[in-house]
């Protein structure tokens, strides 16, 4: 797979445009639901805030393509996990725990072996696995750094 597979940003068909576009009405409506504020100031609220810094430095259309592709092009299910991915961002401090680096996590928890890298994906990143099954909430702290 390489970004200019179809369905990626630089490879798009009429049908996945359109989709990318309903896609983004359809999260900005669902976060002004969710956040009782008008679609304008989204930004500001927190949903939009975990969207924005989930995106990163990327192309936000980038990041909403990858959902749109992992759901078959089903528009209300990508905006659904979406919208469950970004109240998991904020519930569980992701922010907080990106920004105090692995200041946060004691060394005990890193050499505990719940995570560990086994090869590739086909672009070359590392593979991370994880096991989190009957673990201690305590744990998952560790586990989302990861």
């Amino acid at each position: 797979m390489t970004s200019n597979d179809f369905g990626h940003i630089n490879n798009l068909g009429r049908a996945h445009t359109n989709a990318l576009k309903q896609t983004w009405i359809a999260l900005i409506d669902a976060i002004s639901k969710e956040t009782s504020l008008q679609s304008k100031q989204i930004a500001d609220s927190v949903y939009g805030d975990e969207l924005f810094r989930a995106v990163g430095y990327d192309n936000p259309d980038v990041l909403i393509l990858r959902w749109l592709r992992s759901r078959k092009w089903n528009v209300n299910i990508c905006v659904s996990q979406i919208i469950q991915t970004l109240k998991w961002r904020h519930d569980w401090g992701v922010q907080e725990l990106i920004a105090n680096d692995e200041r946060a996590i004691s060394q005990e928890e890193i050499t505990t072996g719940k995570t560990y890298f086994m090869g590739h994906d086909r672009v070359g990143r590392p593979i991370c696995c994880i096991h989190p099954k009957d673990r201690p909430r305590s744990v998952f702290t560790f586990l989302i750094y990861s």
